[in-house]
This record gives C-alpha cells, structure tokens and sequence, in this order.
C-alpha cells in the first residue's frame, strides 16, 4: 500500500477508522456544545442574518449520530459526538480518553494508531488532545500524505487556518491532483479570506464531481461570492446523492431562503430536522420562511424553541442577532392579536438593551412617523405607547429591529 502502509482511500481522506468507536448520542453535552462555539471566530461567510459563525459552530458541535463524523474533505463533520459517561471536571481530566497507544507498534502502524486515538478523542471533544496525537503521527513519517491530510483537516476544523495551510500544502507537493487535499485547501483559503480557493475547489469537484463534503465547500465559496444560486444548484445535487446528510441539506434549506424560495426553505429545514430535532440553525431557518410565507402561528412555535416563552429572560437575547428574531417573535405576536405576550417580549428587549438602547429607538421613531417622541434615552407611558404602536405598524415595526 501507498504512504508508507495507509490504503489509498485513507490518504484521500486523511483519516482512518478508530478501533472502537463510542456509542453516538441525539445531542451533545452542553458544556461541549459551549466550547465549540468559541472556534466560530473568522472566515465564515453570512447565511442568514448575522448567524453564520454560529451556524459553523454548531456544525461542528451538533452530533453526526450513526454517520460519519469525519466525512471525506475540509473540515470534519462533528466534534463530540459521543457521550462521556463521567463528571465535567472527570471529562476535563481525562476520565473518557481512549487508551494510550500501544508502544510496541512502529512505523506506519504506530502512525496509525496514534490517529485513530486522535478520532477517538475528537468523539469526546478533547481537541488539544486530538492534536497532540497528530502530531505524533505527522512525527513519525512528516512525508506521509494520510498523516499530514488528517492533521490538515483537524487543524482546518480547529480554525488553525496558517497551520492547515501548511500541512495541506506540503501534502499537496507529494500529491498536487488529490481532489481531498485540493478541496480542504480551499476550505482554508475561504475561511482564511484568501483568493483562490474557487481555482483549488473547480480542480477537486473535476475529480471528484460527487461527493458531499466537497460539494459543500464549493457551496460556501459560491456563497461567498454572492452565487447563490450556484450554491443551491450545488446544494441540490449533494442532497440527491446523500438525502440524509444534514450539513448539505440545511444549505440548500438556507440558499433557498436567500432566493426567496420559501417553501423548499420551509421543506428542507423540516427534512433537516428529522435528521437532528436539535438543529437551531434549522429551527430558525424554517421559522424565517414560514414568516415570509405568512404562517405566523407556525413561525411562532419554531421561535419559541429558540427563545423560550415569550417574556422570559434567555441567555439567547445577548447575541445581537437574537434580540432582532425576538422582536420578529414580538411582531408576530401582536399581528396575531396577542398584545400581552408581544408586550412581554419588547420590555425583555428594552431591559436588556438598557438607556441605550432607549435612546435609539427614540431617535428612530422621531425619524419615521412619531415626531412627538423624546430624546433622551428614559422610558415613560408615552414612550412605551408609541413603541407599542410601532411594533403593529408593518413598515416601523420592520425597520427598528436593528435599533433595539
């Protein structure tokens, strides 16, 4: 066998099967849920909204279940898909860390070994220690193609953008054609906001015109450059060829929302679901499109999972883009009649934005329609009123979002 004893398809894919592999859980745990979420830092283009760094994020932290968690090229899968049976501070420590590697083994095999304990280890998302284990392996034979492509795509889904570069690049110098390689590169160079990465992913799609994980970076990239279009048509053929695949068919659910193609945004978000109830991602997606449909009475329903029930203080309301899905839920609300709940909902909003936020929905409403408004950042009777107004109006209401 080629590279120094790994089969071809592991160094296409860069990864190897993991001994044993922990039983995969519906979701993960939340303290990992957590941790991944700060890796969504750069280099990752809009979706909806202002959302999409923790789109990629949850990518990442939501469980791939029985699939593969690694997948063929670019960034894995998952991270953390299997459930540790211990303490956070017994996980911290190590308590679900696979065995160490066998130290009798040599040469390709002990490369081996040591990145199926990476694998394994990712399973638990104790990611330094993944690392660490590629490094081992890379150590060994730094030649080796599989090695350095599995480290290269581990230090891609880590947002270690230089260091993937690096190995995919000394990879690509051994194997210049690899589509694997060509298509992580590319996930690099987009993420990293550097240009060519629509030259590296046109050259992997030409030798590898049908798989899913490439299919989804050339998505991106089209996304990126405003292709939407592009990107759906992409999209559409990853889901024909993999319908189960939830990354691809929460794209295409996400591309159709951007063309105004509502009810497949509605379809393929539903479809998305069914694959991982605990999608946020998707649950908004579909809550925007039935919005845009005019299915407020559903729309609300999705929001409420995202939310919480109307009126109730939630972490999620610190994330900006949060506080304007909260005053969409707001909106829905008061169209449908139910003025109590839409109230419940603009005094969290008001709270959490303090006199500041005061002080630009006063100026906001002084410049569309209520010249009577105060400047000066304190809410009164008067005040609370002509928001309240606003929020009935469909033309104020769909403007003030981003002042709140």
């Amino acid at each position: 066998m080629p590279h120094g004893g790994f089969s071809r398809h592991d160094a296409e894919r860069g990864t190897v099967r993991a001994g044993t592999r922990p039983v995969p859980t519906e979701a993960a745990s939340l303290h990992r849920r957590n941790q991944l979420l700060h890796l969504a830092t750069v280099g990752v283009e809009p979706m909806i909204g202002r959302l999409a760094l923790v789109a990629f994020a949850l990518a990442l932290a939501s469980p791939a279940l029985a699939r593969d968690p690694i997948g063929t090229a670019g960034s894995f899968r998952s991270v953390g898909w299997a459930q540790c049976q211990a303490s956070y501070q017994e996980w911290k420590q190590g308590a679900c860390d696979p065995a160490p590697v066998d130290a009798t083994l040599a040469g390709p095999s002990l490369a081996r070994a040591h990145i199926e304990r990476s694998v394994a280890l990712l399973a638990q998302t104790r990611t330094e220690e993944a690392l660490k284990a590629a490094n081992a392996a890379v150590a060994i034979d730094p030649s080796n193609v599989s090695s350095l492509t599995f480290r290269g795509r581990l230090l891609l889904t880590l947002l270690k953008l230089d260091a993937a570069e690096r190995d995919l690049n000394a990879a690509l110098m051994i194997e210049p054609t690899n589509p694997v390689l060509l298509a992580s590169r590319a996930e690099v160079l987009l993420n990293a906001g550097k240009p060519d990465a629509l030259a590296d992913i046109t050259a992997a799609i030409a030798r590898r015109p049908d798989d899913t994980d490439i299919l989804w970076i050339k998505a991106r990239i089209h996304v990126s450059r405003g292709e939407i279009d592009v990107a759906e048509r992409d999209l559409k053929h990853a889901v024909s060829l993999d319908p189960g695949d939830r990354r691809t068919r929460l794209m295409k659910a996400q591309a159709q929302l951007r063309l105004g193609q509502f009810e497949g945004a509605v379809d393929d978000a539903t479809q998305t679901l069914a694959i991982s109830a605990g999608d946020l991602m998707a649950r908004e997606t579909r809550a925007l499109g039935l919005i845009a449909l005019n299915r407020p009475a559903e729309a609300i329903e999705d929001l409420n999972v995202l939310l919480g029930p109307p009126g109730q203080p939630t972490t999620a309301v610190a994330l900006p883009h949060n506080r304007e899905i909260l005053f969409q839920r707001a909106r829905l609300l008061a169209q449908l009649g139910r003025r109590e709940e839409s109230n419940h909902d603009v005094e969290v909003l008001l709270l959490s934005g303090g006199k500041r936020a005061v002080l630009r929905v006063q100026l906001y409403l002084r410049r569309n329609g209520f010249p009577d408004v105060r400047i000066d950042g304190e809410r009164d009777t008067d005040f609370d009123n002509t928001l309240r107004s606003c929020v009935l109006d469909r033309a104020c209401g769909s403007g003030i979002t981003r002042h709140i």
